[in-house]
């Protein structure tokens, strides 16, 4: 893919380990037709690479970040990835995601972004206020969070939580002296609802969705 090379003087402008590893993870769970036609939401999204690997799985995808530069590169980035123009909300996804409708989503993705814990109860009730009946959240961290804290946070915001690891070389840029990286997702899904049926292509019953991922405890 054709991501900008931009500057790393800025969180935003980098591409950081637990989106790579996000984004591969959502590659080989849902499959090149998996996402057809599903609403997902890319939170705190940077430059946009979890977001366009969702919209190449063709999805619909809305990109949410507090940076107006950040959204200016993802607009530039899905026409580098010949995806239609990008929906883009400014705003901050930390205090409730007022900006983004309720029950719009079927997924909501993230890397990097519950690093932290003081943030986690706020991003629990955006997270429930806008995924649809049956939708799940996937969240990325590189093993920078306690994993019990995480699992309680999010679970008395009504969620059930599992866990999967994806392992990704580091930094993607270079052929040789990379460094391994551990990176933890974590699958957040609505408790109040069975547990989703959709096959990872997309195309079984139902309004969630199945993973072919190992999750681990």
């Amino acid at each position: 893919m054709g991501l900008l090379k931009l500057s790393t003087r800025t969180y935003w402008r980098r591409v950081w380990p637990a989106g790579v590893g996000l984004a591969s993870y959502i590659l080989e769970r849902f499959g090149t037709e998996g996402l057809r036609d599903r609403d997902v939401l890319d939170l705190g999204c940077g430059v946009g690479l979890v977001g366009i690997v969702c919209g190449r799985l063709g999805a619909r995808v809305t990109f949410l970040d507090r940076e107006a530069g950040a959204l200016a590169a993802v607009r530039r980035n899905c026409r580098r990835n010949g995806l239609a123009p990008a929906r883009t909300i400014g705003g901050d996804w930390n205090h409730g995601g007022h900006r983004v409708e309720p029950d719009a989503y079927d997924l909501v993705v993230g890397g990097d972004v519950v690093y932290d814990d003081l943030e986690w109860p706020a991003i629990g009730t955006a997270l429930m206020r806008t995924l649809r009946a049956g939708g799940i959240a996937l969240l990325a961290d590189p093993g920078w969070v306690v994993q019990r804290k995480l699992r309680g946070a999010f679970r008395r915001s009504g969620f059930t939580v599992s866990r999967s690891r994806r392992r990704v070389s580091w930094p993607p840029w270079r052929t040789t002296h990379l460094r391994t990286k551990d990176i933890n997702i974590y699958e957040l899904g609505r408790s109040e609802f069975p547990r989703p049926t959709l096959s990872p292509k997309g195309r079984g019953q139902g309004e969630g969705f199945t993973s072919r991922a190992r999750s681990v405890s």
